[in-house]
């Protein structure tokens, strides 16, 4: 892009892969001057099932919060289940 290195990733995943994150994370290691941010939404985890994270990397460092604009997803983005 504009005669600089990019690094663009996307996609989706039905279940969770560590390895998508802890690749994220060597990212920043070898090249600290990166940024970027990477949505992750994991139904798996316990305790945060119903939430957005956003990893943000500045200069390198990641970091991890809540995206607030996207959770609780539900009903943020989906609508409760009626069993």
């Amino acid at each position: 892009m504009n005669g600089e290195l990019f690094l663009h990733l996307g996609g989706f995943r039905n279940h969770r892969d560590p390895a998508v994150l802890a690749f994220f994370g060597e990212v920043g290691g070898l090249a600290p001057g990166s940024y970027g941010v990477m949505h992750v939404r994991d139904d798996e985890d316990p305790g945060r099932e119903n939430e957005v994270r956003v990893l943000r990397m500045v200069r390198g460092r990641v970091t991890e919060d809540t995206e607030t604009a996207l959770s609780p997803c539900i009903p943020v983005l989906e609508d409760p289940c009626r069993g």
